[in-house]
């Protein structure tokens, strides 16, 4: 957390809505240099859902997302419970150019805990893994009149974290796309393939990973969002879904809070609560 802060001040020095939220009434950018204030794109995340902007952003601006709290229950019923508190994942945006932008996920403290009945409980604490990730808008030109957006983006996810990581390198493929309607409605889908690690069977194994969300903005304040993902492990052979839901609020033009509840559809889907925070500069 004090790290989340440290960030945040720094940022604060200079002057999303759910992940395609776009504010009107600003310019283009420029195509070369550092893009001026009056003339940024409006502020975009990848937050709180699981399917990311298509959008990047400026050259030579920077962005903060982070998860400030999440805590996450395994879903009544099963007969190994669960509950993870996970503090400050965070992740770093920089534009590159008009088009592509590099990022820096830092996974964040967990602290979980599991029981079964007539069993003690087993508790672990510690820091996850960090991933690099470069995205690319190839479909859109990043321009607020484009009804479409398309963006791909490529990961690896680096075995940083010891016990509470997972063990091994991992690495996947995003595309994310949005079409915007009138009115600040926006339609967004993403098909993801990731090549996971088990560490219990120290093997790599194929995770395919669709989802569709909408969302709307009702004033220059506040914005609203609803999401569908899935995901199939094609070792295992299980899917686990869930829905996703959760207001937006713009504190100003470079800030956002975000806070919402995921919802498991499926047994092997886990119950989340969490509360995130965005700033560009």
């Amino acid at each position: 957390m004090l790290l989340t802060l440290t960030l945040a001040l720094g940022l604060t020095g200079s002057p999303t809505a759910p992940d395609t939220l776009k504010r009107t009434g600003q310019a283009n950018p420029t195509t070369t240099g550092e893009t001026p204030q009056r003339e940024l794109r409006p502020l975009n995340a990848d937050r709180p859902g699981v399917t990311e902007s298509p959008n990047t952003i400026d050259p030579g601006h920077f962005q903060f997302e982070t998860d400030l709290v999440r805590l996450i229950n395994s879903k009544p019923g099963q007969e190994t419970r669960s509950r993870t508190l996970r503090l400050n994942a965070f992740a770093i945006r920089a534009g590159l150019t008009d088009h592509t932008e590099v990022q820096v996920f830092v996974d964040p403290y967990t602290v979980e805990k599991q029981w079964a009945p007539g069993e003690t409980m087993a508790r672990s604490a510690g820091f996850g893994d960090m991933a690099v990730r470069v995205k690319h808008n190839f479909i859109g030109e990043d321009e607020e009149n484009e009804p479409l957006v398309v963006a791909a983006i490529g990961f690896v996810r680096l075995p940083t974290g010891g016990s509470e990581g997972t063990g091994g390198f991992e690495y996947g493929i995003l595309v994310p796309a949005t079409y915007n309607f009138q009115h600040e409605w926006h339609v967004s889908a993403q098909a993801a393939s990731f090549l996971s690690y088990d560490r219990d069977a120290k093997q790599h194994a194929v995770e395919l990973a669709p989802s569709f969300a909408v969302d709307h903005g009702f004033n220059d304040w506040l914005a609203a969002f609803a999401e569908f993902s899935t995901s199939r492990n094609l070792k295992t052979r299980q899917w686990t879904s869930a829905v996703n839901v959760g207001p937006i609020f713009h504190v100003s033009e470079r800030i956002q809070l975000d806070f919402g509840r995921r919802f498991a559809l499926s047994s092997s889907a886990d119950r989340e609560y969490y509360l995130g925070f965005v700033i560009e500069r």
